[in-house]
C-alpha cells in the first residue's frame, strides 16, 4: 500500500490536503477527516464461486461538498470526478483486501462506476470484478474495505451491509467482524494530526473485516 490516501489527487491535486486544511485549522481533530457508509454485493457466477464485488460507498456530506465544488463554491462535473475517482483507486485495488483460496485473489479493472448525489450525500458505485472466479466452497473468503492511512473511515451500514447476487445466492451467509484497535493504534490515529508522518498500515487496524461462506 501507499504512504498517503489514494483517494486523492483526483484534480491534479490532493484533495485531502484540501479538507485537512479546511478542517484542521478550525479544531484539532483526529483521524479519520472523512467517513464513508458501505454495501458491499457479493456477485457469483455459478454456486459458491465468486466473480466480482460491487461497492456502493456513501461519503459524509461535509466531504461530499468537499470534493464535488471548487474553491469558488461551484459544483465540479460528477462524471468527472467518479472516473478520476476510479481511475486513482484502481493501482490500490480500490481500497479492497481480499484474502481466500490460499492467497489473495486479484482484483481486475472496476467497471460500471457511477456517482450520484442523494440527500446532499456523495454516492460512489462500482464493480470490482476478480481476475480469477473464486470457489469458497471449501474454505471462507475474507474482504476488508479501508483507506490504508485511515484518512478515511469506511465502515459496513447497518441495514443489509452484505448482499449476494447470482446462482447460488441462497446459500452465502456473512458475518462482519468489528475493529478493535488498541490503545496505541489509537494514539497513533490522534499523532498523525500533530505533524506525524502517514503510517500506511494505521487504516488495517481500523478495518472491519468480513467473512463469506457459501454451500
Amino acid at each position: 500500500m501507499a504512504s498517503h490516501s489514494m483517494l486523492a489527487d483526483l484534480t491534479g491535486k490532493s484533495l485531502f490536503a484540501a479538507f485537512i486544511i479546511g478542517s484542521i485549522t478550525s479544531s484539532a481533530c483526529a483521524h479519520p477527516h472523512a467517513w464513508i457508509d458501505v454495501r458491499t454485493t457479493v456477485v457469483l457466477s455459478a454456486p459458491a464461486t465468486i466473480s466480482a464485488i460491487r461497492e456502493e460507498w456513501t461519503f459524509d456530506k461535509l466531504y461530499t461538498n468537499t470534493v464535488l465544488t471548487d474553491s469558488s463554491g461551484k459544483l465540479k462535473p460528477l462524471d468527472e470526478f467518479t472516473q478520476s475517482a476510479m481511475r486513482h483507486l484502481g493501482p490500490y485495488h480500490y481500497f479492497l483486501e481480499l484474502r481466500g483460496g490460499g492467497g489473495q485473489p486479484a482484483v481486475g479493472e472496476a467497471v460500471d462506476a457511477k456517482g450520484e448525489v442523494r440527500n446532499g450525500s456523495l454516492i460512489l458505485r462500482f464493480t470490482a470484478p476478480l481476475a480469477m472466479p473464486l470457489d469458497i466452497s471449501k474454505s471462507a473468503l475474507t474482504l476488508a474495505v479501508y483507506d490504508p492511512t485511515y484518512y478515511i473511515d469506511f465502515e459496513h451500514v447497518k441495514s443489509h451491509p452484505i448482499l449476494f447476487e447470482g446462482p447460488g445466492a441462497h446459500g452465502c451467509v456473512a458475518g462482519i467482524k468489528q475493529a478493535t484497535p488498541s490503545i496505541q493504534a489509537q494514539g497513533q490515529a490522534a499523532a498523525m494530526d500533530r505533524g506525524a508522518p502517514a503510517n500506511p498500515t494505521l487504516g488495517r487496524l481500523f478495518a472491519q473485516f468480513v467473512s463469506i461462506h457459501c454451500s
